[in-house]
């Protein structure tokens, strides 16, 4: 206990030094020393996960006195990832496993649980539960090898969590099953039986039964069952589009809530009458999709939708639900900020609440409904202060054809009127179904911090702005794409943000791949490009890397970038190296399994054979993109020197 309460004043002593704001902004690309507070639905207890040690435990607090109780310290290389309050004094994690070949902690969907004083730990789902003897007896704990995935909690059972269970393989394609488990013993109470559908996703009614489940079949399209008579049933066909996404049961079970675009263009919330098939729109926002849903905690009820026309904004789709009118309150407590309930109390007395913005990289709240008192708990990043970080504005541009592109600019600290900062134009990835929004971002605080003003733009392709504007992104990835991105720089310019021949461009993953195919065609606007875990020879995405490891990737990867292999080596930059004549800084994960490393080894190898300068920065253990802060320093240290290099 003395262990555990030194950590607990260390925390604090963490929390209170940020009044002493260190000004070596390396601490941006620390692992969060706080994150995940949830409380107990008694409300006596609170569990939050910390650092320590180069690792994250979990620590139980008693809420009025702040009085550490317990801790999950966990041996063997694993922490706790996401986890949950199965009743008041027990606590289900999904386990998540650091190993020696990679530096980013890896899922294998198993679950322990544990009371909050610490005892009782047991593994309840996975390769650890039992004794590693498969068993056919439906009621004795065994050895699982696959991924489990909380469905719900059923607040109405205190000894049982329903999961969905998906055998192990390469690319998770076999069929979940629905599992009832003891969250004391693991051993499985109920099997309802397999999804009818892979990636499957279920939803529950208000007695804790799976009704509804979509997945994605070969084509890359989403179905929608429901279970009728112990049996899953498709939708009849077009009554629902091929990318809905599923979202809630109406309390009463009688509607059915998804996102779709259903005969428009932009994703809205719509919603199914599970009688009679009739299909309607309810909300859509006239210029984005729906970008997040806002869920009561027990994961049941939808009552809010974020969009994201610039700064967040929330739409309330229930008035009359308790949870719903406090989240309506909370937004006008934390105003130009998201906001997430993470936790709340049965009787909802007591909420946890995550806040950030733009100049907050997370906080977490208690909210004393009684006392209309809300206190501050934790910073995710204690030493980081939030006053020296600068603000993010939305910005549009026209592209040369007159369409809005809509973006984000981040102002250098030195910026002004009469002298604009040099700029790093920094490419999100994708590029499809990603887009980039309004908040913190330790890259963007980091370069503007440094001197840099930062320009991200939300080309066609990227996700959030309709069906059209998407698809419209397909297979000119690098051409439309790219001349997005030049034509959103040069309103900069004509705006007095920024100068011309004062620009590098950047990016990782597809934002990589604009780097240097931007440095190709436009070798006269940016003065430097910065690449990391990119790809750049588009023949080899359908010959290596995880993609096309089930089918659907492969069916992604026609669609949006075609079978015709001269337009693939006409938009790979790998092809056409000696267009390129501005500094290059290449970097890359040894292990990525989305864009292998063997694209940048043939990048380097193009430019070997034209005698090209270039920098080098490959890293061992990880992934597609850098996960150790140590490596990510390291990283940062070397752009700001490349582009003190070349662009200042």
């Amino acid at each position: 206990m003395k262990i555990l309460q030194s950590f607990f004043l260390a925390t604090l002593l963490l929390l209170i030094s940020s009044t002493l704001f260190a000004k070596d902004w390396e601490h941006l690309f620390d692992h969060p020393q706080n994150r995940s507070a949830k409380i107990s639905p008694d409300g006596k207890h609170l569990a939050l996960t910390v650092r320590h040690e180069d690792s994250a435990i979990l620590l139980f607090f008693k809420r009025d006195t702040m009085q550490p109780v317990g801790k999950v310290d966990f041996h063997d290389n694993y922490e706790p990832g996401d986890y949950t309050w199965a009743n008041n004094e027990r606590v289900v994690i999904q386990l998540v496993k650091r190993l020696y070949t990679s530096e980013q902690p890896v899922s294998y969907g198993e679950l322990f649980s544990v009371n909050l004083d610490g005892t009782k730990g047991e593994t309840i789902y996975g390769m650890q539960a039992g004794d590693g003897r498969a068993s056919g007896r439906l009621k004795k704990k065994k050895t699982t090898y696959g991924w489990a995935r909380i469905i719900d909690i059923l607040p109405e059972d205190q000894d049982h969590i329903l999961i969905s269970s998906t055998p192990m393989s390469k690319s998770r394609e076999d069929l979940a099953s629905v599992l009832k488990l003891n969250i004391y013993s693991g051993i499985i109470k109920k099997d309802y039986g397999k999804a009818p559908i892979s990636f499957a996703k279920f939803l529950t009614n208000k007695d804790g039964k799976a009704i509804i489940v979509s997945g994605t079949d070969k084509n890359n399209d989403q179905k929608v069952y429901l279970k009728k008579d112990s049996e899953w049933h498709p939708l009849p066909e077009g009554i629902v589009s091929t990318s809905v996404n599923i979202i809630s049961l109406s309390e009463s079970g009688k509607f059915l809530y998804t996102i779709d675009s259903l005969n428009q263009d932009r994703r809205g919330i719509f919603k199914l009458n599970l009688e009679d098939y009739s299909y309607s729109n309810i909300f859509t926002d006239k210029a984005v999709n729906i970008t997040d849903i806002e869920m009561s905690t027990d994961g049941r009820l939808a009552y809010a939708v974020r969009v994201d026309d610039g700064y967040p904004a929330y739409v309330m789709l229930d008035k009359t639900n308790d949870e719903a009118m406090t989240f309506k309150m909370l937004l006008q407590s934390f105003p130009y900020s998201e906001v997430n309930i993470t936790s709340r109390t049965k009787d909802g007395n007591f909420y946890i609440i995550y806040v950030s913005s733009d100049i907050d990289p997370g906080s977490l709240y208690l909210f004393d409904k009684k006392a209309k008192k809300i206190s501050l708990l934790f910073k995710y990043f204690p030493k980081i202060n939030n006053k020296a970080l600068l603000q993010m504005e939305p910005i549009k541009a026209n592209a040369a054809d007159g369409t809005i592109i809509n973006g984000y600019f981040t102002a250098a600290k030195s910026s002004t009127k009469a002298n604009p900062a040099p700029v790093v134009v920094m490419v999100h990835g994708g590029p499809h179904g990603v887009r980039d929004y309004w908040g913190f971002s330790r890259t963007v605080q980091y370069l503007a911090l440094n001197g840099y003003s930062v320009l991200q733009v939300n080309y066609r392709g990227s996700g959030g702005y309709g069906d059209a504007f998407e698809t419209s992104g397909h297979r000119a990835w690098g051409s439309l794409i790219q001349q997005d991105i030049y034509d959103t720089y040069q309103s900069l310019i004509e705006q007095g943000k920024a100068l011309k021949g004062k620009a590098c461009i950047m990016g990782a993953s597809f934002g990589a791949y604009s780097a240097v195919q931007s440095a190709a065609i436009y070798p006269d606007t940016y003065q430097c490009a910065i690449a990391n875990a990119g790809i750049y020879d588009l023949e080899l995405m359908f010959e290596e890397g995880d993609v096309t490891e089930r089918r659907a990737g492969l069916s992604y990867l026609k669609k949006v970038l075609g079978t015709d292999n001269e337009q693939l080596k006409s938009m790979s930059p790998v092809n056409y190296v000696e267009k390129i004549t501005i500094p290059l800084l290449l970097a890359h994960g040894e292990d990525d399994e989305r864009a292998p490393v063997e694209h940048v080894e043939r990048l380097r190898e193009a430019l070997d054979k034209i005698n090209k300068p270039y920098e080098w920065y490959v890293v061992d253990n990880e992934g597609h993109g850098f996960y150790n802060p140590s490596n990510q320093k390291a990283y940062m240290k070397k752009v700001l020197s490349f582009l003190e290099k070349h662009l200042k």
